[in-house]
């Protein structure tokens, strides 16, 4: 008998997860088979759980060692993994898949991982996007993605028959609608790749990251394996965040690959300039043999006329600046100097700049005239009870008008915002938006065609439940502006505060009743480093955005600011939504409610997120949000102006009728909610996640 775990010489093949999975093997587990699709699960001692699926080449196999992709790189990295094997060329378009998934989330499965990461390429690429939707908060890493086969929604899309041929009318239909509610999105792809392109332009959102993998097709995935470069991604990826500097230099590596050779000499051939692409490949394996002959790997050669005179050809024949780089940097080889990530891709010069005159001081009275408008464009839904007091608050810190869009309310908060447009103090607007898409990303969409919009002075994308705590003179939008000097924008990082004990809902004042939250430089997971953004309507404004603004990066550089007053890096002129290392926030700070009390987080889970309205704001979201670590009470500075503002406002006896009927509508909720099975259980949960140190005593 042969020794156990080691097949006998010549002797049938035994697959690498059976040593895992077997009777008396070191793995728990489980494998599922069915006729189209086998899960299966190896659990390792790890708080990260990789999820994959297998692409369009791996349908055929059947062989007894096939293994889920990835699979060998989850053992070496200890990971737990999850593996979907694909038997049929369906895109998984399989209801009982769904549901089992849909099981897994119900059961908790995903939830004790410090990360959860979804992966795959092409047809697996796809699924990792739309599966992946189903855990809220879930990394991806997708590589050539489809952001669907549905012929209604891409009928360009002409590869992949079987796959259209599928039933896309089931859930999870269309990956480009699905990823509000993810963390991360990495894609990779080759953008010369037009069709693969069209489906990356389907994909918007400030968590998604695209990177650029030229010449390499569709087969981007071998393409970085041939490079060294795939297995660092994917740790990048699922350990920490791989960074567009980490990525462009691990691709440097391409330009000693002979496919990168033939992928770059078939698109200038393609655009007619076979002269050119001759050069390429004559120069590129010149490189090459002197490489190999000398023996060097990073070191190359002096680049001489001949490379010159190709570069120019280079940049007269395509309009990517990449490309240019690219035959530069085949010519001279690794003696030209490093490339930034930022030069590695097609760019612009726009940068990020210092403010001029910053450190002023505003004057002690501002008088209305002088203020401009300053607007706050909102998105509500069943927010009744509480938007009078973030009208009101934001009121006295100097903003002068609301753009409040709302949907399908329950508890009058459409007839809130509607009584304040009667009043002279909002705009108020029904919130169209398709089934399954962003009510926030519908209403910044519409809100670009408002005059109030285009005429603003300052704009920023905010809710009701986030209010700026501005901590330089007065606390008003006026002492933030002088001490920042002539800034274009203004980063301001959430503070999460938590439900600091608070057990019951009663109609206190959020920012009084409130006071424990993280600390000033506690972030223990990535949504603690949220950001919002204040920003000036310049011609240098292209657009609002949840998290930032877009700029026109053809009309200079942009005085961009963290809340300290200091330069923001220039990558985010391209992307961010969180803040990064070192940001300051000496000057403000945006407070975060996002659970107020257990009860009314009750209210909030029923009526789901006006974000990521697939989000299911269960345990994790209030694990991930209720934060207690300490006592922060600097807002309630502004609490005797505010409650002066509060008592204008409910002057008005109509409006103090509509917020009185949204309080009652409210405790109502909570009360109906607390007879539905399994809504007392998860109340008394949640009550013991991240208490406060001291509960009130009610």
């Amino acid at each position: 008998m042969a020794e156990q775990g080691i097949p006998p010489e010549n002797g049938p093949v035994v697959p690498r997860w059976l040593e895992e999975l077997r009777p008396g093997g070191e793995g728990l587990g489980f494998l599922e088979k069915s006729l189209r699709h086998s899960l299966m699960f190896i659990k390792r001692p790890s708080t990260r759980l990789l999820v994959t699926f297998d692409n369009l080449s791996n349908v055929n196999d059947i062989s007894p060692e096939r293994e889920p992709w990835a699979f060998k790189f989850a053992q070496d990295n200890g990971l737990s993994h999850l593996g979907v094997l694909a038997h049929v060329s369906d895109w998984y378009r399989d209801a009982d898949l769904i549901k089992r998934f849909e099981q897994l989330v119900s059961d908790g499965f995903f939830d004790n991982y410090e990360r959860v990461t979804f992966a795959g390429v092409s047809m697996g690429g796809y699924a990792a996007i739309a599966f992946g939707s189903l855990v809220p908060g879930a990394h991806v890493v997708s590589i050539n993605p489809q952001s669907t086969l549905n012929s209604d929604l891409v009928p360009w899309e002409t590869r992949y028959e079987n796959g259209r041929r599928q039933d896309w009318t089931l859930p999870l239909s269309d990956a480009s609608t699905l990823t509000d509610k993810l963390g991360r999105v990495n894609i990779f792809y080759d953008p010369y790749h037009a069709l693969d392109q069209q489906h990356i332009d389907r994909f918007s959102g400030d968590n998604i990251r695209t990177f650029n993998c030229w010449f390499s097709a569709h087969k981007t995935a071998v393409f970085l394996r041939k490079i060294d470069a795939l297995k660092p991604v994917m740790q990048h990826c699922i350990f920490d965040e791989l960074t567009e500097q980490n990525f462009y230099q691990m691709y440097r590596k391409r330009r000693n690959l002979p496919w990168y050779r033939g992928s770059v000499a078939g698109y200038f051939s393609e655009k007619g300039r076979t002269e050119l692409a001759d050069k390429f490949s004559k120069t590129f394996r010149a490189r090459l043999r002197k490489k190999i002959k000398s023996g060097e790997v990073v070191r190359g050669v002096p680049g001489d006329a001949s490379a010159a005179q190709t570069a120019v050809q280079a940049n007269e024949a395509a309009t990517p600046t990449e490309i240019a780089s690219t035959v530069v940097e085949a010519a001279q080889g690794e003696a030209a100097k490093p490339v930034s990530p930022a030069k590695e891709k097609p760019e612009h010069n726009c940068r990020i700049v210092r403010p001029n005159n910053a450190g002023g001081k505003a004057p002690a009275e501002i008088k209305p005239e002088d203020m401009g408008s300053r607007l706050i464009v909102t998105t509500m839904k069943n927010e009744g009870p509480f938007m009078l007091e973030w009208v009101a608050f934001n009121r006295v810190i100097g903003f002068t008008d609301f753009l409040i869009y709302t949907n399908n309310c329950d508890d009058g908060t459409d007839a809130i915002a509607e009584r304040l447009q009667q009043m002279g103090l909002a705009q108020h607007r029904d919130n169209q938006f398709r089934k399954g898409g962003s009510p926030q990303r519908s209403a910044l969409k519409a809100a670009k065609k408002e005059p109030l919009y285009k005429n603003a002075d300052w704009l920023i994308c905010a809710d009701c439940d986030e209010f700026l705590n501005i901590r330089v003179g007065k606390g008003r939008l006026d002492d933030l502006f002088a001490a920042v000097g002539d800034a274009d924008a203004i980063s301001l990082c959430w503070k999460l505060f938590g439900n600091s004990g608070h057990i019951d809902y009663t109609e206190d004042l959020i920012t009084e009743r409130f006071d424990r939250c993280l600390g000033e430089e506690e972030y223990p997971n990535y949504r603690a480093r949220g950001m919002k953004t204040l920003v000036r309507n310049t011609e240098k404004f292209f657009k609002l955005r949840i998290h930032r603004p877009a700029f026109h990066v053809d009309k200079g550089d942009v005085k961009w600011v963290d809340a300290g007053g200091h330069p923001m890096p220039s990558i985010y002129i391209d992307s961010g939504w969180k803040t990064f290392e070192g940001f300051t926030h000496d000057h403000a700070r945006l407070h975060h409610y996002a659970v107020r009390s257990v009860e009314s987080f009750l209210v909030k889970r029923d009526r789901g997120r006006t974000n990521h309205v697939n989000d299911d704001q269960g345990v994790t979201y209030w694990a991930n949000m209720n934060f207690n670590s300490e006592q922060d009470a600097t807002i309630h500075a502004r609490l005797p102006e505010l409650r002066k503002e509060m008592a204008r406002l409910l002057a008005d006896p109509e409006l103090a009728r509509l917020h009185q009927e949204a309080c009652t509508w409210h405790r109502g909720k909570i009360k109906e909610l607390l007879t539905r099975d399994g809504w007392p259980e998860f109340r008394d949960q949640i009550t013991e996640i991240n208490k406060a140190p001291e509960l009130e005593k009610s």
